[in-house]
């Protein structure tokens, strides 16, 4: 999907079409003040959500705001920063569909669901390798958010319009992943679905399905990748091409936009090119642009 070639280096991202909006910004605290509270991020306490719903408001009805600026570095609250409305508006962070105000304002909601045993993979590979904790960092870490994560964070998935399931590979195990694309039947847009299972013959060979499922009593349509596409170029290629022919209800602007999109993603060497991540990435972006041209005006 294309969101805009030229992209701000302000706090927030601004594209040609696309601007992000980090709810991280929307804190009450400064990192001093949330500790001596005794406090974490996630608490929902913490979070100004009354500013986010007035701003968010403020945006769809084509007004700038002034919006709050939360610096990760220092730990304070910078300048707030002046936001302008854009075609498309994307909100990230632990609580953008906390309450039901906030639902109602969002035209799609997606939830990434990381199980427990995942996010420790993930978080060890990052702090550990990279910025060598020890493993009791890390797990002290992941138990100061832990009760706050699921008493505010984690009941949201059951309200999102796309739920992205990131799992330990069936076959393989870590580090190779099982994705799954969970997406709820008559929301924003017609569940993609394979009119058949696809097979990969890579050298972490996966397969890839669709199926109809129940999430939380909703009905949804469930695409699960496990294992990886071809690491060899051309056969990468035409992997990805033959997923792409048996796609049903995927928005493309042109026949083959899929391959060409994931192609471009392997040549660039982008994180999850090869597995469920980029895949799903990439149907998600190609929907969600499809859901914004057909608000467009005749």
């Amino acid at each position: 999907m294309d969101v805009g070639m030229v992209v701000t280096t302000d706090h927030t991202p601004v594209g040609d079409l696309a601007t992000i909006v980090s709810i991280d910004d929307y804190r009450v605290n400064d990192r001093t003040g949330c500790e001596a509270l005794g406090h974490t991020e996630v608490d929902l306490k913490e979070n100004d959500l009354d500013l986010l719903r007035a701003q968010l408001s403020a945006l769809k009805q084509g007004k700038a705001i002034y919006k709050p600026v939360y610096n990760h570095i220092t730990g304070l609250k910078d300048t707030p920063e002046r936001v302008e409305p854009n075609a498309l508006m994307i909100f990230e962070g632990l609580h953008p569909f906390a309450d039901e105000s906030l639902r109602r304002a969002l035209d799609l909601s997606i939830y990434i669901d990381i199980p427990a045993n995942m996010k420790f993979f993930w978080k060890a590979r990052r702090d550990v390798e990279e910025r060598f904790w020890t493993t009791e960092q890390l797990k002290a870490d992941i138990e100061r958010t832990e009760s706050a994560f699921a008493q505010f964070v984690e009941p949201q998935k059951r309200n999102a319009d796309l739920i992205l399931v990131y799992e330990p590979s069936e076959a393989r195990g870590l580090p190779y992943l099982n994705v799954k694309l969970i997406q709820k039947k008559h929301g924003a847009f017609t569940p993609v679905s394979l009119t058949k299972e696809v097979l990969l013959a890579g050298p972490v060979a996966g397969r890839l399905r669709s199926y109809d499922d129940t999430w939380f009593g909703s009905p949804v349509t469930v695409l699960e990748m496990d294992g990886e596409f071809d690491h060899v170029d051309i056969d990468y290629d035409d992997e990805v091409r033959e997923v792409e022919e048996h796609l049903l209800n995927l928005a493309f602007q042109w026949p083959g936009q899929l391959t060409e999109t994931m192609k471009q993603q392997r040549k660039l060497g982008l994180p999850g090119c090869l597995d469920g991540t980029g895949l799903f990435q990439t149907i998600i972006a190609m929907q969600t642009r499809g859901l914004y041209d057909h608000e467009l005006p005749a």
